[in-house]
């Protein structure tokens, strides 16, 4: 089947002027999601390319052949980009840009000759494709969205491919010009299928990471990005399961900020919400890697730690009692003074009951801590019963 050129643009055009649409609502209802805006200006980009190859029949066509191939390069140069974005690197400009200056000028070089202008385009092409598909493969082996997008660039590439390898035929006498009409259409739904499914592939990522956002945000502390309840209670539950077939224990400690209303009072809310955040810092220096430091609710802290006896929770406790103490929080030239009560509970694998009762227990002895006169700790006066 032979197809002209200018249909094969058309054909660009409308493949690329879709995509664009489809990633301009993304931006819209996700303007803070990075990657899409590059994929967006890929396809503008594209887009632009196919509108500037369509004008080739018009006086400095040649003009309009280079500077149309040259945005499409640049293009997938800039979907490349958004690949980096997304896995949290920097775009290459310098590489995206020198990429697309040598393929115009190879363009350039080869204006009075077809099969060499469609190796000159080709070959942009597929370095700039490669080096997005190269990315997906490094960073996302595991993930649906990036083996979709990378095999679709696979497909992508081997059009791109068998286009730069047969003008290399024709330009070396070896495959005459009806041969490849023959044959071009195939290259062309490659590039065109493989174009669509890898954007396809680029929305599955992007919807992972959204949903992946999302979960984070239900189980995160907004204020002070620590994990909240749901998500503590969750991990103190496997804590729990990993205990009865270990035979490990854990401790908890129950923690409260003494005085947080008169804070509140006395210098606003904006002065609470930042000491919370302080002791949030504080607290997380100096546990361990394993251990688990979550906002339950106000200023009612809780840490899991696993492994841990009594004595080792307490000594933990007094750390983090004298730490408290010895760093104030300073806010717009104030300087707050801060203290804690702890209560201390520990579970066991030889106890009939589970996390939540555990936490009842450290609050028992958080009550008495604050009766002492706060500003220290205690530990859970009764054991629960053995089964």
């Amino acid at each position: 089947m032979k197809l002209d050129f200018f249909t094969l643009y058309v054909i660009i055009l409308l493949n690329s002027l879709t995509l664009t649409f489809v990633w301009g609502a993304i931006c819209y209802a996700y303007w803070t999601f990075e990657a899409a805006r590059y994929w967006l200006a890929s396809c503008i980009l594209t887009t632009l390319g196919g509108c500037l190859l369509a004008l080739e029949a018009l006086p400095f066509g040649n003009a309009f052949i280079v500077a149309g191939n040259a945005c499409i390069i640049f293009g997938f140069a800039v979907t490349w980009g958004g690949v980096r974005v997304f896995y949290g690197a920097r775009p290459r400009w310098d590489v995206a840009i020198a990429l697309t200056v040598v393929a115009s000028l190879a363009m350039a070089l080869f204006l009075d000759s077809r099969p060499g202008l469609n190796m000159a385009t080709a070959g942009g092409q597929v370095a700039a494709v490669g080096l997005a598909a190269l990315t997906l493969l490094r960073n996302g082996r595991r993930r649906l969205g990036a083996l979709v997008a990378a095999s679709a660039m696979g497909l992508a590439l081997l059009g791109h491919g068998a286009e730069f390898a047969t003008n290399g035929l024709r330009l070396a006498g070896l495959m005459t010009t009806e041969a490849y009409y023959a044959v071009a259409a195939v290259f062309l739904v490659a590039v065109i299928f493989g174009g669509g499914v890898w954007n396809l592939g680029f929305v599955l990522m992007a919807v992972d990471r959204l949903r992946s956002e999302l979960a984070a945000l239900a189980q995160e502390d907004d204020l002070t990005g620590l994990p909240n309840r749901r998500r503590f209670m969750q991990a103190s539950e496997r804590l729990e399961a990993i205990g009865r077939r270990t035979g490990q224990g854990f401790s908890l400690l129950l923690i409260d900020l003494d005085c947080f209303k008169e804070i509140n009072d006395r210098y606003g809310h904006a002065a609470g919400d930042a000491c919370l955040v302080h002791f949030a810092a504080l607290a997380s220096s100096r546990l361990r890697k394993g251990d688990m430091l979550a906002r339950l609710s106000g200023d009612e802290f809780c840490v899991s730690l696993p492994g841990a006896d009594l004595a080792r929770a307490a000594t933990v406790a007094g750390d983090l009692v004298n730490l408290v103490a010895a760093n104030p929080c300073l806010w717009r030239g104030e300087t707050i003074f801060l203290s804690i009560s702890v209560g201390i509970a520990e579970w066991r694998p030889d106890m009939e009951a589970g996390p939540a009762r555990i936490i009842e227990e450290a609050d028992a002895a958080l009550y008495a801590t604050k009766k002492r006169g706060r500003n220290g700790f205690s530990v859970a006066a009764e054991a629960l019963a053995v089964t």
